[in-house]
């Protein structure tokens, strides 16, 4: 079988290194595109996607790895592999939903997903009137971020004003959430398939922010049946059979605090297990639809 792997701009190179290596122990062919050298071509109706005159839409499996910055053109990548015949365990709605904060948010909690409080201004007036409902301190959210870039925190109307002049600057909308104290952790779910993967990240010592980029650590934990079946759900409900859910834990209960698209692999706390995990579940998956298909 064949397998095709898509990198977007925030890619690192021991992530692609190890995806690739994993991918040859399971897929007959394997080829990398970074997806900046990707054409689009679309002559008598019929379109193609093109790398180095390679039609992408032959393959058999496709993991694409995208960020926000590569939002316009990897929603028509994904939407195209989406229509072939190729299995890719992620479609273009969905990128697009993990990549506005807030609406991942609006859309979870329609569906009974337990989310914290939130809220979406323009006006730095009508986020500070939403501040004081939410109360602080609040944490603020640039809606595509990654990684724990654009995500602040104000303990107070005083330092919560310089941080919506810069947004204004910028043009940034303003969304804030209810800060959920959480002993300086919170728990990943990192789904693959019907199998969830529970990680908790502990942030680094005067950081609340747990992600391992900012340096936090991370290791494997036992997940409570309500968080794995919560996180199956959003993974069902955005359409995404390989995500990450993050929620964090308070007073015995939980709230889902953003979804991730293109979840790190932590290779410095879990090597190439993430990896590994990976490639045997879309080889098992595409091996069970081409099987299928025979009949």
């Amino acid at each position: 079988m064949k397998f095709l792997y898509i990198g977007g701009s925030h890619e690192k190179q021991i992530v692609k290194q190890m995806i690739l290596e994993e991918a040859h122990k399971f897929f007959d062919t394997v080829l990398y595109a970074p997806l900046g050298k990707i054409k689009i071509e679309c002559i008598e109706g019929k379109t193609k996607l093109l790398f180095k005159g390679t039609d992408l839409t032959s393959f058999d499996a496709c993991y694409a790895r995208f960020f926000s910055k590569d939002l316009m053109f990897g929603e028509i990548v994904l939407d195209i592999l989406n229509q072939s015949d190729v299995f890719v365990p992620l479609n273009s709605e969905g990128f697009q939903i993990t990549n506005h904060k807030y609406f991942t948010v609006k859309v979870l909690s329609r569906e009974n997903i337990p989310v914290p409080i939130s809220s979406l201004a323009v006006r730095p007036q009508t986020a500070i009137d939403m501040s004081h409902k939410i109360g602080y301190p609040i944490v603020i959210k640039l809606l595509s971020g990654f990684g724990g870039r654009g995500v602040m925190r104000a303990n107070s109307e005083t330092e919560f004003k310089p941080v919506l002049d810069t947004l204004k600057v910028f043009r940034e909308f303003i969304s804030t959430q209810e800060y959920i104290e959480s002993n300086n952790y919170d728990i990943r779910c990192f789904v693959m398939g019907e199998e969830v993967f529970g990680i908790k990240r502990i942030s680094p010592e005067g950081e609340w922010r747990t992600n391992v980029s900012n340096g936090g650590k991370a290791e494997f934990v036992e997940l409570s049946n309500a968080m794995k079946e919560d996180s199956l759900k959003v993974s069902t409900i955005l359409g995404l059979d390989v995500c990450a859910v993050d929620f964090i834990e308070s007073n015995g209960k939980y709230k889902l605090i953003e979804v991730n698209f293109a979840p790190g692999f932590m290779p410095e706390f879990f090597g190439s297990k993430l990896p590994h995990a990976l490639m045997k579940f879309l080889y098992k998956k595409t091996s069970e639809i081409k099987s299928k298909n025979r009949f």
